[in-house]
């Protein structure tokens, strides 16, 4: 692994919940409207699996590479 893995390992693990979140968003705006307890039960785990992506902490592996010191 090296540094442009790295970034792509980034870069797609952003694209990913820049996708999944609005589709969480929408399911969980729709939901409200239409069948809160079921649609919830599919727009929450959406929106957590969304923003987790958005949030996720480097690699132990790209964290070495990069010589990034943050301890997330």
């Amino acid at each position: 692994m090296n540094k442009t893995d790295c970034e792509q390992e980034k870069n797609s693990s952003r694209f990913i919940g820049f996708i999944i979140l609005p589709i969480g968003l929408f399911l969980g705006l729709a939901s409200f409207f239409f069948v809160p307890i079921l649609g919830m039960f599919f727009a929450l785990p959406l929106l957590l699996l969304g923003v987790t992506f958005l949030v996720a902490p480097e690699s132990k592996v790209c964290r070495l590479i990069t010589g990034s010191s943050d301890s997330t």
